[in-house]
């Protein structure tokens, strides 16, 4: 590992286990794609501005890749890892900055193998593995505008934040903190960049159209975020409880990775190098993003969910052995290697077992269930299936599995009945068609492969 041009073939090997690896085995231990990738893709059939629980980006890129390879799932699993690794070359791009020896480089891109969000979470693609490459892309973008205040930099920079926003809300944890730190430097150094109004216009341009659907549609995206928090459910143990738990799962999440950075360490003390231009920086692009969610959930007592904080992680790797580049002791690779390959061998085989015994949304019978409805289908009418609903989960997936690609409507409405359609849900029973205000003249019941399921034709 500390063999002179060693480090790039060894961020090669790396490339490829996960681009091989975490492909091929969701590919093998999973009978259905994930539900985040099943909802991704129900929404990415209609490529509009906005969803009811997300910004747009995260739905097309799913669906543009529907209309070239159709259902096959490895190719969903192959997209994830696409963005995986995107998300490690802009690392490394950005660790250049950091470190004059590429060995620190790639520790600071292997010890992050040791946390679940870049292996183990990999496999479903949705907004919060999307969002990977944005923001670790806007870090590098800023910093190098910061240096250089070259124009091209700073529009880039507005490119890869319009397109984090775009993807989910919560970039702008990222996008404040930024902003703080150009705050900082403006009061520090006395200096103004003008350039910054090139990415602020190349990012208010990018997002305006979803602005506009957001007001067209009640802010329908921000009331489910406020929701998913919590914040519909006011208690005020919340502004405790809620924070506590936040900490606790992410000391459970960072646990493995801080193993690995032990194994490096000669000596484990606190600094904090408070007059160093680098270490400031990391202080205000990767700890502030964590200390404002906390704040957040200290205030409005909201959940922070587990899953939501995947690129809150992607620069922890660059932060702590540039804290430690001095106390790194590269005598002990040896150890940090084998636990290494622990993890990475470790990981995706407790992903297939939990995948085959205790994941029901992986384990879903979803090409079998389809199959069923077709067979049915074709005993009542002899055109296909043109809509399917109500649910992103089971009429998302009947649509994913059926050959026509049946529209998916998320809402009931007059439009949804105007084509041969079905209507697929769990343990609801008849009532289901009982579809009450609407003219239907055919509607039929039937309970197949333990769904509930109606026939409109």
């Amino acid at each position: 590992m500390t063999q002179p041009n060693k480090e790039k073939k060894i961020f090669y090997l790396l490339c490829l286990y996960h681009l091989i690896i975490w492909t091929i085995i969701p590919y093998l231990s999973n009978k259905n794609l994930p539900l985040d990738v099943i909802e991704a893709l129900a929404w990415g059939q209609n490529f509009d501005l906005g969803y009811t629980k997300h910004p747009p980006l995260s739905g097309w890129i799913p669906g543009m890749l529907f209309k070239f390879f159709g259902n096959k799932d490895w190719v969903y699993y192959l997209l994830s890892q696409i963005f995986i690794i995107v998300s490690f070359i802009f690392i490394w791009k950005l660790a250049s900055l950091f470190f004059k020896k590429k060995i620190y480089v790639l520790l600071s891109l292997l010890s992050i193998e040791g946390i679940a969000f870049f292996t183990f979470e990999t496999p479903q693609f949705n907004v919060n593995i999307c969002q990977l490459p944005l923001w670790i892309g806007t870090i590098y973008f800023f910093l190098k505008s910061i240096k250089n205040n070259k124009i091209s930099d700073w529009i880039f920079l507005g490119i890869f934040s319009a397109f984090g926003f775009l993807t989910k809300y919560i970039f702008l944890y990222l996008l404040t903190s930024l902003f703080f730190y150009l705050v900082f430097i403006l009061i520090k150094n006395k200096k103004f960049y003008f350039n910054f109004f090139y990415s602020l216009l190349t990012f208010l341009l990018i997002i305006y159209p979803h602005l506009q659907w957001l007001s067209q549609n009640d802010f329908s995206t921000i009331n489910y975020a406020l929701k998913r928090g919590g914040l519909n459910e006011p208690n005020i143990y919340n502004h405790f409880l809620n924070p506590l738990k936040f900490l606790i799962t992410q000391i459970i999440i960072s646990f493995p990775f801080f193993l690995l950075i032990c194994l490096l360490i000669k000596k484990i003390k606190i600094r904090l190098p408070l007059k160093n231009e680098k270490f400031i920086f990391l202080l205000f692009s990767f700890l502030l993003p964590f200390f404002l969610i906390l704040a957040t959930s200290i205030i409005t007592g909201s959940r922070i969910r587990t899953m939501w904080m995947i690129p809150f992680y992607s620069l922890i790797g660059i932060f702590f052995i540039y804290l430690y580049e001095d106390y790194i002791n590269l005598k002990k690779l040896k150890n940090f290697k084998i636990l290494l390959i622990i993890f990475l061998i470790l990981s995706p085989a407790l992903y297939s077992l939990r995948s085959i015994y205790f994941d029901s949304r992986t384990g879903y019978e979803g090409k079998i269930i389809a199959s069923e409805i077709e067979k049915e289908w074709k005993t009542i009418s002899k055109v296909n299936i043109s809509n399917v609903g109500f649910s992103e989960w089971y009429a998302g997936n009947l649509s994913y599995q059926l050959a026509n690609r049946p529209k998916v409507f998320l809402e009931e409405n007059s439009e949804f009945y105007k084509k041969p359609a079905v209507i697929i849900a769990k343990d609801v029973g008849p009532n289901l068609c009982k579809r009450e205000n609407i003219n239907i003249k055919n509607i039929l019941y039937k309970k197949i492969y333990n769904h509930d399921v109606c026939f409109v034709f």
